[in-house]
């Protein structure tokens, strides 16, 4: 029921840094960013930020943050007043034992720039991982000591949820770049963007393994052709993904599959520790409601349980998410109209200039066929909803037929391997028009 492409066994790990000539990851941003408050025993943290920023070439930042002392004035109700000398004398004793505790571990390497802000720690720290576009934030955890593993788990997730972009726990005695990280992948955007950053830390010669854990129920599994085996589905959504990431990965790195039945989370951490992953890649879903729940039963339970470094990233855009759908599965669908425009853009990049059918179905006038011809595009209007379809006339040199939907609802893509077809469905009012391209 699990067939799998087995990865050779790999054990241990290479110090040693390479510059490596791949087209650039559109996950590196900005800097390496460490978030500490500079009162840990382990220098894994250190280590793990300064590899990946000098293999990557980005700079290394540090922030810290304070939660600010707060005195209530009995005459002011209780209302918390600031005391601003005495934040002052914390700043500047949190600045001197952070960086003592960076410089330690550096290895006489120069000091960082440093970031020192009061207020929730999540939330400072998103805020200038946000503000300075890093490209990771990396955090220590505890993982061998139960209660120590909870508290920094648990921060490692409040992190997580509060911070845009990816954020890297690390476990004591971490000291060099893995050669062997596992991604969960369940084919939404969230997990292959997750696998497009865990190429960042691979060391040269590195393996990355993308694991599906196939629900015995199947009820929310990406496999839309009842007649197909579920293991051969997987088998070609992996080969979309590998498609995807072809473009970013390094020379000497490989990329290589498995199937297990089972439970995300545990089976994803039983996987990582059979085949003695250095890394366990997750994806979320994002900061909204959606993501809690993901988050408690897969990536928290992740962050929370595996011994390994763990590595957890936040979805891509939504227009980007999107497109992403459409590309692995073969379908999307968006009821957001923030969306419409890029993913439009997208459609009309993929189809200018193909044989393109308009058919329109509406109860009142039931279904009827526009036109057809060349397509030249298709754009959206923002102010009022509208969508506009341009095809050339068939018939006609130098004629175009326009064709204008106000309100439009939804719109949804697919694509048809079989019939080589994309069809491109604009939901409107009680009806619906469908742009339908052969390739």
């Amino acid at each position: 029921m699990s067939p799998t492409l087995s990865p050779a066994p790999v054990s241990g790990v290479n110090a040693e840094v390479r510059h490596r000539t791949v087209v650039r990851n559109p996950a590196v941003a900005g800097p390496i960013l460490l978030a500490t408050d500079g009162t840990s025993q382990s220098g894994a943290a250190v280590v793990a930020a300064r590899l990946l920023a000098e293999q990557l070439g980005l700079p290394f930042e540090v922030v810290t943050v304070l939660e600010p002392d707060l005195a209530y004035g009995v005459a002011l109700g209780g209302t918390p007043l600031y005391l601003p000398d005495v934040d002052e004398a914390r700043r500047a004793r949190r600045m001197t034992e952070v960086l003592d505790y960076v410089t330690r571990f550096s290895g006489g390497a120069a000091p960082p720039t440093m970031h020192v802000r009061f207020g929730a720690i999540a939330e400072e720290i998103a805020d200038v991982a946000l503000t300075r576009s890093a490209t990771m934030v990396v955090v220590g955890s505890a993982p061998h000591q139960r209660v120590s593993r909870m508290i920094a788990g648990e921060r490692a997730v409040h992190v997580l949820r509060a911070s845009p972009v990816p954020v890297l726990s690390v476990p004591p005695g971490f000291s060099a770049l893995p050669r062997n990280v596992l991604v969960g992948v369940d084919f939404a955007p969230a997990s292959v963007h997750a696998a497009q950053v865990a190429l960042l830390l691979l060391a040269n010669g590195g393996t990355l393994t993308l694991l599906h854990m196939l629900s015995p129920l199947l009820g929310d599994a990406p496999i839309r052709d009842a007649e197909a085996h579920p293991a051969d589905a997987v088998q070609t959504l992996f080969e979309r993904v590998r498609n995807e990431l072809r473009p970013y990965v390094p020379d000497g790195v490989a990329i290589e599959t498995r199937v297990r039945t089972g439970d995300d989370a545990d089976g994803i951490v039983r996987c990582a520790t059979a085949m003695e992953a250095d890394v366990v890649a997750v994806g979320t879903h994002g900061p909204r409601l959606l993501e809690r729940v993901f988050l408690g039963s897969v990536a928290s339970s992740v962050v929370h349980s595996a011994p390994q470094t763990v590595l957890a990233v936040p979805p891509p855009s939504s227009a980007e998410a999107l497109e992403l759908w459409f590309r692995i599965t073969g379908t999307a669908t968006s009821t957001k109209s923030g969306e419409w425009s890029d993913a439009l853009n997208d459609f009309t990049r993929r189809n200018t200039g193909r044989r393109a059918t308009i058919e329109i179905d509406d109860p009142e006038i039931g279904a009827q066929m526009l036109g057809r011809g060349a397509l030249v595009g298709v754009t959206y209007d923002p102010h009022d909803r509208r969508v506009e379809i341009m095809v050339g006339d068939a018939h006609r040199a130098r004629r175009h037929l326009m064709h204008s939907i106000p309100k439009v609802e939804s719109i949804a893509m697919t694509t048809d391997e079989h019939s080589a077809t994309e069809a491109l469905e604009l939901r409107h009012g009680r009806g619906h028009t469908l742009v339908l391209i052969k390739r």
